[in-house]
């Protein structure tokens, strides 16, 4: 299963990278107070983008020129200076623009087509797998030949920055996935848990992780080498203690390595493009501090002192890559390594005092976060217990398996399955069945999918997983042909066939 895992996780990464990359837990598709607050801070020109289709498709398309020749050198030129084991010599890149009805190959690899070293302009219109653009990204095939395929609307509708700052979002954007995809789809880290919040949050759990990475920050700042170590010890002293404190911590420290190479890696690359005469210490350097500098505090109205909690694979896992790297540790080691398991492994821990001010903060907010929590689960178990509520099952297919994640993912246990509570922004297709989930509170179970050894050559009307959602049943209206339709500002179907079981309408494929 762990193949398969990885391939699934893959596929969720857009939501859950451009949430954790740009906002807090409370949405996804529109600036942040605390973004709102810090754009006052900044040029005109680097205030938050309005929501204005026309105006982000002319942004998109003022960018394209500078990232087509920006990815092409980090991805593909100077790929083996991103990182030592990476090279794509064979593979395509290919960003889609639908927006302006434009799509540019990179690193072309069928000579009839046009010369490797050019960059392919295409019509949208003239591309004959429709799919391709309505996923966010993917790592496909195309004219017979690998392809790492990034569709740049995906981006224009999370409330990015404009200037600079756009331009910097969009591209760590792409470069990130591209690492999850070109670097890591071969090799990861075992034992990944899942994601999903589970309620009530371990509060000690998120002090260590806030601690780990105040240390790791301060092992970056430090000029000694000794002092540097020092700082790392102290860290994985918080990091011994947060994987004792809680079995989930365990299952989840794969994804310190997996986010934070991914976050390393863009952040580098961005470096390599705005420093591109820097020596390899200096890129270092530069890169660590681009790390530090990108920090977002989980409550800046509060507390500025705690990392936000979707973000701690990243950042911390990035830091713990960091210095890695500027400690000069094996490099195969760090691709595939839990990052302070290695520093562990290396260094040791020594016993630290901590910060009272971070443990303060830490545990007021987390009470506050845990009645949230369970406002999430209270919800779903009223609407099950509710006889004005009808329960929809809908099958979610590998190609339709993309999704806006808004809020928190929080577990919970539905007929005595795993589930997650959601709520997302998700379109789903089966046969003439057209379904659109608009930041819609569902839950989500996954049917396990065994035995694939290549993901990629999945059959995409495989069923991964059921959205399960809510719906007053007046809401809900059938036709005499057994045909269900609803029709609501979050919810709508269109004469979907159906079956009453289990007591559940559950929506058929075909």
């Amino acid at each position: 299963m762990l193949k398969i895992t990885r391939f699934l996780l893959i596929i969720l990464m857009l939501p859950i990278f451009t949430a954790c990359s740009n906002n807090n837990h409370e949405t996804t598709d529109k600036p942040t107070t605390s973004q709102l607050k810090e754009s006052e801070k900044v040029e005109e020109s680097q205030k938050p983008m309005e929501s204005n289709p026309i105006e982000n498709s002319q942004k998109l398309s003022e960018m394209m020129p500078k990232l087509v020749k920006d990815l092409k050198k980090v991805l593909i030129d100077d790929a083996s200076k991103l990182w030592p084991s990476f090279n794509n010599a064979d593979k395509q890149i290919l960003l889609l623009n639908p927006s302006n009805k434009m799509a540019y190959l990179i690193n072309n690899q069928k000579s009839d087509v046009g010369p490797k070293d050019e960059v392919i302009e295409y019509g949208t219109d003239s591309i004959k797998d429709v799919e391709l653009l309505v996923m966010p990204f993917k790592l496909t095939t195309f004219n017979d030949y690998p392809t790492y395929v990034f569709n740049v609307d995906a981006s224009s509708s999370f409330g990015m920055m404009s200037g600079d700052q756009a331009y910097e979002a969009l591209f760590k954007f792409i470069v990130h996935e591209g690492i999850h995809l070109l670097l890591q789809s071969g090799d990861s880290v075992e034992g990944l848990g899942t994601r999903a919040e589970t309620y009530p949050e371990d509060i000690d759990s998120r002090y260590y992780r806030n601690e780990m990475y105040q240390y790791l920050k301060k092992a970056i700042k430090s000029k000694n080498k000794d002092e540097k170590i020092n700082q790392i010890q102290k860290a994985v002293y918080f990091y011994e203690s947060y994987l004792n404190s809680n079995k989930q911590n365990k299952q989840q420290d794969g994804y310190d390595n997996i986010e934070g190479m991914a976050t390393y890696l863009d952040s580098k690359a961005y470096q390599m493009i705005k420093h591109p005469d820097a020596s390899e210490k200096e890129l270092n350097e530069l890169t660590a501090q681009n790390i530090i500098d990108n920090f977002i505090p989980d409550d800046e109205d509060q507390e500025k002192v705690l990392l936000m909690k979707a973000r701690e694979f990243y950042d911390i896992g990035a830091l713990a890559i960091a210095s890695a790297v500027d400690l000069k540790l094996n490099e195969k080691t760090i691709l595939t390594a839990s990052p302070l398991g290695l520093l562990n492994s290396e260094f040791g821990s020594k016993k630290a005092e901590g910060h009272q001010n971070i443990k303060k903060a830490n545990d007021d907010y987390y009470n506050i976060y845990n009645s949230k929590l369970k406002s999430y689960v209270d919800d779903i178990v009223s609407k099950l217990k509710d006889d004005k509520y009808a329960t929809v099952r809908i099958p979610v297919t590998i190609k339709n398996s993309n999704a806006m994640f808004e809020s928190m993912i929080v577990k919970y246990q539905y007929k005595g399955k795993p589930a997650d509570i959601q709520t997302t922004t998700r379109e789903i297709l089966l046969g003439d069945t057209r379904i659109k989930l608009n930041k819609m509170k569902s839950l989500f179970i996954e049917n396990p999918v065994e035995g694939l050894e290549d993901p990629t050559k999945m059959d995409p009307n495989t069923v991964y997983g059921y959205t399960i959602v809510f719906v007053p049943k007046k809401d809900i209206e059938f036709t005499k042909d057994k045909l269900l339709t609803i029709q609501r500002d979050d919810l709508l179907i269109f004469d979907a066939k159906y079956e009453e079981k289990d007591g559940e309408y559950q929506i058929l494929m075909k």
